[in-house]
């Protein structure tokens, strides 16, 4: 038996997370149907992270064990179950998921507990008029973001911290204890993204950091707000939750 790592992108619109859910399209579930129909049996892959229902990913890691010889093309690399899979991919899921990159790793590697951490990408559209071309995959805020209140508040969240107020009240994780390695805010013309950067975070964490980081750009919160929340761990003081579809996993780090 082999375990493979594989990098994947996908399009989340039309999938309720990453997760295996009964009777629900998964991104998951999906590439498991499609190592089923290339290899005939029934394998299980496990994902460096859980990806909330409409978040995408470009830099998604998952491994799975295959007992399959022959995978390997002349020149040794995993072309053969790269591009199989997403020969199966392309049929199921219409290209909204890619297996980007396929390799051998030791047996006790695993995609979730070796991963050093994990970098999301939220983008806004900071623009008064809407974007056809970019209403998928950002947040249109009109109102003019002041940003550099956002990213003086956003160093309020970096380092370790109770984030019981900056998550979901379906998140099932122990603890609320998470530690924010990096936050950086880049705005482009009418783009700004937001990048943030821990080993691990709790359900909808990134999300409601961007909502909140959007309600100081548009002063209707403070930094105090954001201290309070740490302090009295009350989901008031922190902003709205941010739409799902503007939000990427980018990497995963090993």
């Amino acid at each position: 038996m082999t375990r493979y790592k594989v990098t994947i992108e996908y399009d989340g619109k039309n999938f309720c997370g990453w997760q295996n859910q009964k009777n629900l399209l998964t991104v998951q579930g999906t590439i498991e149907k499609s190592l089923y129909k290339f290899c005939g049996k029934k394998i299980s892959i496990f994902g460096a992270g859980r990806t909330d229902t409409g978040v995408h990913a470009s830099g998604q890691v998952a491994h799975f064990d295959l007992n399959k010889d022959s995978l390997e093309d002349q020149n040794g690399k995993l072309g053969k179950l790269t591009m199989g899979l997403n020969f199966y991919l392309s049929r199921i899921c219409k290209n909204e998921i890619s297996i980007i990159e396929t390799h051998k790793v030791e047996e006790k590697f695993h995609a979730r507990f070796s991963a050093k951490g994990r970098k999301y990408k939220y983008t806004i559209l900071n623009k008064r008029t809407a974007s056809p071309l970019l209403k998928d995959k950002t947040w249109r805020v009109p109102l003019t973001l002041n940003l550099q209140l956002m990213q003086k508040a956003s160093t309020l969240l970096i380092g370790k911290h109770d984030f019981s107020a900056f998550r979901s009240i379906e998140c099932q994780a122990k603890s609320p204890i998470k530690t924010i390695d990096s936050i950086h805010i880049i705005k482009n013309k009418e783009l700004i993204e937001i990048y943030v950067e821990a080993k691990s975070f709790l359900m909808n964490q990134v999300r409601i950091i961007t909502g909140t980081l959007v309600e100081i750009g548009l002063n209707k919160k403070t930094e105090k707000d954001i201290l309070m929340a740490l302090k009295s761990h009350k989901r008031n003081y922190a902003g709205v939750t941010a739409p799902p579809h503007a939000l990427v996993l980018e990497q995963v780090i090993y």
